[in-house]
């Protein structure tokens, strides 16, 4: 039976040659002749009627493609490398065993690469890959003309020259597919072998080859730095770029429970939210799957079953200070753009200048009650002559008028004798220097969460920021199983310290013409 609609067929499928295999796809072959020289001609009708795989449940099973694969099957045929954020049991890494098997039936001279996490999934993945081959009906493999000729533990070679590898590890391998399941895990558990795939692996596969990295959401590791890579490109994708997949739980039909759950009133105003945010409404099955899931899982089910590629990533929803504020009123506004710079306005920046060595620049405008975080710098072991060097470049440098820095800088360091205000004064003169006085660290999260409702940012340019907004979050006390009321230090914190500078100091602008140019620091009036 299939498991897509006409009308979803059309939808996915339009823009690609699939769309003329629609009568194909939906009906039966006459007579041998049509099953021969129609049918068996065309890959997805071949990938939903010769092949069978073993079920989540452990059955034998026809296979044929749900809703998410035939999504992510589209997505291949506009651009070949595709990187897919997914939620639990969509069964992409399945699609891609069975397409790629189905590749080395019909091709030659094929090396295809099949990439685990362990040696326990790479087994249970070769596994599954000779059940195709020894469930595949006799008359399929005298049509396509083969039989095995290698069969071993980490390989299934064709009499057609194409083989299939099953292996934790491709160093210094050639191939021309390459599936890649649970990057995630594999970044976290063995980041030389992740590293050595994007390194070595990938950058021997020719670009019109395809190459499929997917994963849930396992934290801030390479595979995140892949995902926020491909999804920030703006134009058209270059030929090894990753086109970026995002699979909801929404999307998945079996993400339902027919057994009523109660919700509880935070669980209401999360459904309520998403509904919003996603102009969508919730079936009460989905909303009984969700209090199921997060009764068993908790936080972990933004990871496990995310609603949004920016939720996947919050590993401390709950605990986090502006998550929930920043993709209600800044994300679900459609405040996230790019070319925010405004010429005829003052830019003011706002420096952490942290004790581990960690300082973060936060450069923006004001227009009245509107924030607008333009542009970002941040780094380490720099001293902060290189951050004014790096200011001075800017096409805006001129339009700099205040510099805001944390109470600490007027504090004088041992080793120079100087202030870091007096440092900054030096390296750029003519700009107003302001150093805030010392105040709550609570009161500035609340002027945070105030600023965020008029609040507009470049996330293209400032990727870290908005980490930073998502991820600021409590310490959690895992012997008490809560959240303690004190801010987190992590990678995180040196740029909420340094927004939160930006909510209690910046200065409001109402100028509507064009800044004078300022003399100094190397430029000319």
């Amino acid at each position: 039976m299939l498991k897509i609609t006409k009308e979803q067929f059309r939808q996915i499928y339009k823009d690609t040659s699939v769309l003329a295999y629609e009568e194909i796809f939906f009906t039966e072959p006459k007579d041998e002749n049509e099953l021969k020289y129609t049918y068996m001609t065309s890959k997805l009708w071949r990938l939903n009627n010769l092949y069978t795989i073993i079920d989540k449940y452990g059955a034998l099973i026809k296979f044929n493609m749900n809703l998410s694969q035939h999504k992510v099957y589209a997505a291949s045929l506009k651009h070949p490398r595709l990187i897919i954020l997914k939620s639990r049991q969509q069964g992409i890494s399945t699609l891609w065993l069975v397409s790629f098997f189905d590749d080395a039936c019909t091709k030659s001279n094929l090396s295809i690469g099949l990439m685990a996490q362990g040696q326990d999934e790479a087994s249970t993945l070769l596994t599954r890959t000779k059940t195709l081959w020894d469930n595949l009906a006799p008359q399929a493999k005298r049509f396509f003309g083969i039989n095995i000729q290698t069969d071993n533990t980490k390989e299934l070679g064709l009499s057609n020259k194409c083989s299939i590898f099953v292996r934790t590890s491709f160093r210094s391998a050639t191939l021309q597919r390459l599936h890649v399941s649970e990057m995630g895990k594999i970044a976290n558990n063995f980041p030389e072998k992740a590293a050595e795939t994007k390194t070595g692996t990938l950058q021997a596969i020719a670009p019109s080859n395809p190459a499929i990295i997917e994963s849930t959401a396992e934290g801030d590791n390479m595979f995140k730095d892949m995902w926020d890579a491909a999804i920030s490109i703006v134009g058209p994708l270059a030929s090894k770029d990753f086109l970026a997949v995002f699979l909801s739980w929404i999307d998945d039909p079996d993400c339902v429970e027919p057994l009523y759950q109660h919700a509880s009133t935070k669980q209401e105003e999360y459904f309520a939210e998403l509904e919003e945010e996603l102009g969508i409404t919730l079936t009460q099955e989905q909303k009984n799957f969700w209090i199921v899931q997060y009764r068993e899982l908790g936080d972990r089910i933004y990871q496990e079953y995310p609603s949004t590629y920016i939720e996947a990533f919050m590993a401390t929803k709950d605990g986090a200070y502006y998550a929930k504020t920043y993709l209600n009123s800044v994300k679900g506004c459609k405040r996230e753009v790019s070319d925010l710079y405004d010429k005829n306005l003052p830019v003011q920046v706002a420096f952490d200048l942290g004790m581990n060595d960690t300082n973060v620049a936060t450069i923006f405008q004001k227009y009245r009650k509107e924030t607008r975080i333009f542009d970002e710098e941040y780094d380490s072991g720099q001293p902060i002559k290189y951050y004014c060097d790096l200011l001075k470049k800017k096409p805006y440098f001129d339009n700099i008028s205040r510099i805001i820095l944390p109470h600490d800088a007027e504090v004088r360091e041992q080793t120079s004798g100087k202030t870091r205000k007096e440092v900054f004064e030096e390296e750029l003169p003519g700009i107003t220097i302001d150093v805030l006085e010392r105040s709550s660290i609570y009161d500035g999260i609340e002027a945070v969460r105030q600023m965020l409702v008029n609040m507009w940012i470049d996330a293209v340019k400032c990727p870290y920021l908005v980490s930073c907004f998502l991820n600021y979050s409590k310490e959690y006390d895992e012997k008490r199983n809560r959240w303690r009321e004190k801010p987190k230090h992590d990678e995180y914190s040196n740029g909420a310290d340094s927004i939160r500078y930006v909510a209690i100091g910046a200065e409001e602008s109402t100028l509507s013409k064009p800044m004078p140019r300022r003399r100094g620091a190397g430029h000319d009036v």
